[in-house]
């Protein structure tokens, strides 16, 4: 009688199983249309009404076993199609509760950049990710280990893995002013990438999550100094908070900041002709505000600065190998979300402040952009 017990016990988990790896995955469809207009002098856009391409995410994820589930994020942006994130995990089943996580996606570096931005609260991408990681952010290759550790009055979660360094910026050129003199220097040099995570619940109604992020590797050779070249290195220290208030599900306030401390080697030139060795220390960071209210609606204002000039080729001496100039900007939005969670818009405006070192002048610039997003699917289309 035991055995037959047992018999039946060990058949029934094995077609769960079997019917648990063979699930349909989970298909959504985000997509994202932007009308703006801005305040730019000698831009065709200028005080023009401007329509750009729609774009679109496709999400296909789900479970391949009980233990592990596999991710694919598909996008369709400037009228071309690129696989944005390929990943799987196994989430549970490994010693010390260890999960494992390996593909192509968005690394960990702190909160924002793990957040696709139909995602976020505001429509542009912070300026120090477009400096320090590139117009797509932070997105890698590689494989990552997470920890969460023992403590009871908490959450905390240790995250560190190994990347190829495609989301380090080509950052040497021969000429600054010529694409084509643009070389990639760093070869096969896998970077490192940690954060340390914490989450605390305050109290019934607020909580709030501190990260310490950090990133060590190779940004490019040193062909110019030396017959043999030589390795130069950067470190990345980021640090984040977000902290949230929910007093009813009609209302809620998000305050949230991150920064980045950047330390490098790089090349400076007095003449154009010969170059030398220096090591530079610059930073960047966001801190923005959030209230929604009435369920539907939401209203706020961000705070961006950053050394180096957004929109500047890569060079010797540009963005994240730039110490004299920086790039400020103050944005503002009002959102409203007329069916939760399948439909929004928002409205956004956007000023950049641009001040250099060398005495050169520049003005700002201002841009309006209204923007539209739906959801298909259970990948839901904003945070609310």
């Amino acid at each position: 009688m035991r055995k037959i017990f047992f018999f039946f016990i060990v058949l029934s988990a094995s077609t769960v199983l079997k019917a648990q790896s063979n699930t349909n995955p989970d298909i959504s469809l985000i997509g994202t249309f932007n009308t703006f207009s801005n305040f730019i002098k000698d831009t065709p856009e200028y005080g023009k009404l401007n329509f750009e391409t729609p774009s679109m995410e496709m999400f296909i994820d789900g479970y391949l076993n009980p233990y592990s589930r596999a991710t694919a994020n598909i996008a369709y942006e400037e009228g071309e199609f690129a696989v944005e994130e390929l990943y799987a995990q196994i989430l549970r089943g490994l010693p010390l509760d260890l999960q494992v996580k390996a593909g192509k996606y968005l690394v960990g570096f702190g909160k924002i950049n793990t957040i696709h931005p139909h995602a976020w609260a505001f429509l542009e991408r912070p300026l120090f990710h477009q400096i320090y990681f590139g117009a797509e952010g932070f997105n890698d290759i590689g494989i990552d280990l997470s920890y969460a550790l023992p403590f009871e009055n908490f959450y905390s979660s240790i995250d560190l893995g190994v990347f190829k360094g495609d989301a380090i910026a080509k950052t040497v050129a021969a000429n600054p002013d010529d694409p084509s003199t643009f070389y990639d220097l760093r070869g096969n040099n896998p970077v490192i990438v940690g954060r340390w995570s914490n989450f605390f619940q305050l109290d019934d109604y607020s909580d709030l999550e501190l990260g310490l992020s950090g990133s060590y590797g190779v940004h490019s050779y040193d062909y110019l100094t030396s017959d043999s070249r030589k390795a130069l290195y950067y470190t990345y220290t980021g640090l984040d908070f977000k902290y949230k208030y929910r007093a009813d599900a009609y209302s809620s306030f998000v305050m949230q900041g991150e920064a980045l401390l950047n330390s490098r080697d790089v090349l400076r030139s007095a003449d154009e002709i010969s170059y030398s060795q220096n090591r530079i220390n610059t930073f960047g960071a966001f801190v923005y505000i959030d209230y929604q209210f009435e369920k539907q609606f939401s209203v706020g204002v961000k705070y961006d600065f950053t050394y180096g000039i957004i929109g500047d080729e890569p060079g010797y001496a540009a963005l994240s190998n730039d110490d004299k100039n920086k790039t400020q900007a103050i944005s503002a939005w009002f959102g409203f979300y007329p069916v939760e969670e399948t439909l929004a818009f928002r409205l956004g405006a956007e000023n950049l402040f641009f001040n250099y070192a060398g005495g050169n002048s520049r003005d700002s610039e201002t841009t309006i952009k209204l923007q539209m997003i739906f959801s298909l699917g259970p990948h839901k289309a904003h945070p609310f």
